[in-house]
């Protein structure tokens, strides 16, 4: 994917397959461990992570704030520094073969993997936290590692996507994310973010997509989280749907070359 823009290639019949966390289905979510299991599948085209800024400025790939649940430690990402984050176990819940997996820096991240990936960069805003300085740091560790035409940045806060947008002048791709879980401010359950954020695509509940709510939304999306053959074969039928974001990404190669031949 090299020197091409991601806007690029939204505008042919290419259709994205993002690994959800990386391969989470069989490794522990957002660690190299689970990114490489997607490198090493051809057809992968990219995977899916989330970012958060921790306590002494680094940005890290974590989707829960409080790491509790892969790590044991009961703590927030934000009031953690990177010393006391760096070296913990964060794969023995998925399995006790995965206990020399970390918590990975962003930028480790783009520098292991380069251009061999399209990423979908969730910005992890949470609402009443502050976002200005991490939307900032993302698009500067984004323009340092010079992967500026492999990124997607997508986010459930319309206005940390705002800003991210204003900062790269609208150069990078970026969508909305939604659902209908109670947590969602209700007015942004149905992609209705749009219209603060400008985004370009959107990134909907995949059970959300029909014909109806495509037709309303009127722009491509990248469902999450895809997770079975039959709800592949299901988001393919829509000439709107760019791509699928799954835990098993193989299973969704499988399914994008059967309806591609």
């Amino acid at each position: 994917m090299k020197s091409v823009s991601l806007y690029e290639l939204f505008d042919n019949d290419r259709i994205f397959v993002l690994g959800h966390r990386g391969f989470s289905e069989k490794y522990p979510e957002n660690t190299m461990i689970s990114y490489q299991a997607c490198a090493d599948l051809d057809g992968v085209d990219g995977i899916e992570l989330d970012v958060r800024r921790c306590a002494s400025g680094e940005i890290v790939i974590s989707h829960d704030s409080n790491i509790k649940r892969a790590t044991g430690v009961d703590r927030r990402i934000e009031e953690m520094t990177w010393d006391e984050i760096k070296d913990l176990d964060a794969g023995s819940f998925k399995g006790e073969g995965f206990s020399d997996a970390r918590i990975p820096l962003f930028q480790e991240l783009l520098s292991s993997f380069g251009d061999r990936f399209c990423y979908d960069v969730e910005i992890k805003a949470d609402k009443g936290k502050p976002y200005k300085q991490l939307v900032l740091d993302v698009w500067q560790l984004i323009q340092d590692s010079h992967l500026e035409s492999n990124i997607m940045v997508s986010s459930f806060n319309p206005l940390a996507l705002r800003r991210f947008n204003k900062a790269c002048w609208y150069s990078v791709p970026t969508a909305d994310i939604f659902c209908t879980d109670e947590n969602i401010i209700k007015w942004l359950r149905h992609g209705e973010g749009r219209y603060i954020s400008g985004s370009c695509y959107l990134k909907p509940e995949t059970s959300m997509v029909t014909e109806e709510a495509l037709n309303k939304w009127d722009r491509y999306v990248i469902p999450w989280t895809v997770n079975t053959e039959e709800e592949a074969e299901r988001l393919l039928s829509f000439p709107h749907v760019k791509g699928m974001i799954g835990n098993n990404p193989q299973i969704l190669k499988e399914v994008r070359d059967r309806h591609k031949s």
